[in-house]
């Protein structure tokens, strides 16, 4: 198990250096409207989910709706790419597809539900920028 967390960590360092908060910015904003595509995103993002925070809000307030929000952080949070290695190691890879494919569809629901009810709810301040 040590040598998987040795190419967990190298892979992690390596991932971070391709794929900066900048960029995980950027993405959002080409798909500011859509909560497949913060779904995805959620899922390829590396690291904790604190980093991230201050930028969503950023985003949030210059336009991406809530549903979008959500679904980036329930996806971010639920598959986090980089124990990929260990998990596979552990549980093996029919484990960890399935758990991503579950994990990803609960995005996409927790999202799309958000989008439905946020709204009515008065929790989408950003409302009028999502239709």
């Amino acid at each position: 198990s040590f040598p998987i967390l040795i190419i967990a960590i190298f892979t992690a360092q390596t991932i971070k250096e391709f794929i900066s908060k900048e960029k995980i910015e950027e993405l959002l904003r080409k798909m500011r409207r859509s909560v497949l595509g913060a779904s995805l995103i959620g899922l390829i993002t590396p690291g904790p989910l604190a980093p991230y925070l201050p930028l969503l809000k950023v985003l949030k307030y210059n336009g991406l709706p809530l549903s979008a929000v959500v679904a980036f952080i329930t996806s971010q949070t639920l598959v986090g790419p980089l124990r990929a290695f260990i998990e596979v190691d552990f549980f093996g890879a029919a484990f960890f597809i399935c758990r991503v494919a579950v994990s990803f569809f609960i995005a996409l629901s927790v999202g799309f539900i958000y989008k439905l009810f946020g709204r009515r709810m008065g929790l989408d301040s950003s409302s009028s920028s999502e239709a």
